[in-house]
Order: structure tokens, then C-alpha cells, then sequence
């Protein structure tokens, strides 16, 4: 189906969920209006984030998991304005009392021991919560998909993502992707981002993000439609009866 067509067949749907938008509704920002701190809202006057609208409802579901998302990845965070920026507007939160149970969580996740194996006194293993990072990445990509095409991607579906922190060197199959690619966004010294779907590999579709000019972000996922062997004998959606289920969301 044409690009066209797919856009007017999807005029008036909420992204998040496929179904036709209804009051109430609220703008959601893509990607979530937490990347982008205060400070450097008013310094660059960042007026033209991009927005979608979408169901109220549906907005506020992903609030607590993009909070989530944002303060488990700070940490790793270092070196850029965006990411000095990010810090101390989370600090000043934690400050006021806001945000203090999450924070805590959060540096609870940090460990000198993983798997009964001691990590060398200047080593520390980050542990995050693989599912909703996993959802949060692609709600980004479905919101951007939605911008870029007009499709709305399935609410379910399974992706393959890599986080590279940065004092890490990125994935090889990265440094392949990016070269010579430009990078989108209007802001992208606070995020910035790159696709392609390669027909020739199952129409997969691959991502990158790149947070804060510090954090690279991957995420790979196989056509809605493919056809594959995987695909049609599995599907990428995951029954709810396995471990590392995507949730869904209302």
C-alpha cells in the first residue's frame, strides 16, 4: 500500500492503541518530553518537539515507564551539555522530594556481584528491567514510524535492542549503519535518530537512536507483515504464558 494511502487511512487514529481518536485526548511527545531538559528547553527555545495526539488515557498509561526509562539510563549518561542538563534537573527533583522512590530503585540496580560472580572493585554491573525498556524503545519507534509513514505498528510486537553506554565502543553492525547516514531530529543534541528497512532481509526495519549525545540505542524488529519462517511459525507477538511477555497497554 502507498504512503498516501496508508496516511489517510490512518488520519484520526491514536498511535498507541490503532483505534479512532475520541475526547479526551492529550499530545504526546516523540520521543517522551522527559529527554529534553528545562533548561535547554528555554536555552535553545526547543517550541517544535514533535507531538502526536493521541488518547488521554493511552498517553498517561506510559508515564511511570518513560520515568523509568529516563532515571535508569541517566546514570551512564556523561560528558554532553544535554546529558550535564539531564543530571542536574534530575538531581533538583530529588531535592524537592520528588521522584525519591524511583531514584532509589533505581540505584538499587547498580551491583558489585552478579550471578554469585565478584566484579573487580572498579567494575559495577547496571541491572535494568528488560521489558519496559523494551516498551519504551518501542513506543518511540512506533511513534516515529507513525509520523514518518502514517502506519500504526501493532501494540505487540518483539524487537532486538542494544544499549551502548558511552565509554563503550558501539556495535559493529552500528558503525555499518551510520555511516554516511544522517542523523534526524530536530534537537539532536538531545536526541537525534537514523532508520532503514532492508527488503532484502525480510523487510526488517532497524533503528538508532543517539540520547543525550551520549547513549547509543539499536532496535531491530521484522515487518508486521513478514513472512518469514520465524514469523509464521512463531509470530513476534509473545504469549502471555512466557517469560519476558511485552505487556499491553489499554
Amino acid at each position: 500500500m502507498g504512503e498516501a494511502k496508508r496516511r489517510h487511512r490512518n488520519v484520526g487514529l491514536c498511535y498507541l492503541c490503532g483505534k479512532p481518536l475520541t475526547e479526551p485526548t492529550s499530545v504526546d511527545h516523540v520521543p517522551p518530553l522527559l529527554f529534553f531538559p528545562k533548561e535547554l528547553r528555554k536555552k535553545y527555545d526547543m517550541s517544535q518537539l514533535l507531538t502526536i495526539r493521541v488518547h488521554q488515557a493511552c498517553n498517561l498509561a506510559w508515564q511511570l515507564d518513560e520515568e523509568y526509562f529516563v532515571h535508569t539510563l541517566l546514570p551512564i549518561a556523561r560528558g554532553s551539555e544535554s546529558a550535564d542538563a539531564a543530571h542536574r534537573q534530575s538531581f533538583r527533583k530529588y531535592q524537592t522530594g520528588k521522584n525519591v522512590r524511583l531514584i532509589n530503585q533505581v540505584m538499587n540496580e547498580f551491583r558489585h556481584v552478579v550471578n554469585g560472580v565478584h566484579l573487580p572493585a572498579n567494575r559495577v554491573a547496571k541491572l535494568i528491567d528488560a521489558n519496559r525498556v523494551h516498551d519504551v524503545i518501542w513506543k518511540i519507534v512506533r511513534g516515529l514510524h507513525f509520523h514518518h509513514t502514517g502506519e500504526v505498528l501493532p501494540t505487540l510486537w518483539s524487537l532486538t535492542y542494544t544499549i551502548t553506554p558511552p565509554y563503550e565502543d558501539p556495535p559493529d553492525f552500528f558503525k555499518a549503519f551510520a555511516q554516511g547516514r544522517e542523523a534526524l531530529g530536530k534537537y539532536r543534541g538531545v536526541f537525534a535518530y537514523a532508520f532503514h528497512k532492508f527488503p532484502e532481509v525480510n523487510d526488517l526495519h532497524f533503528w538508532a537512536f543517539l540520547l543525550w549525545d551520549s547513549i547509543i540505542i539499536t532496535a531491530a524488529f521484522h515487518d508486521p507483515h513478514c513472512q518469514c519462517e520465524y514469523c509464521v511459525f512463531v509470530g513476534p507477538r509473545l504469549p502471555e504464558s512466557m517469560p519476558g511477555t511485552i505487556r499491553e497497554r489499554p
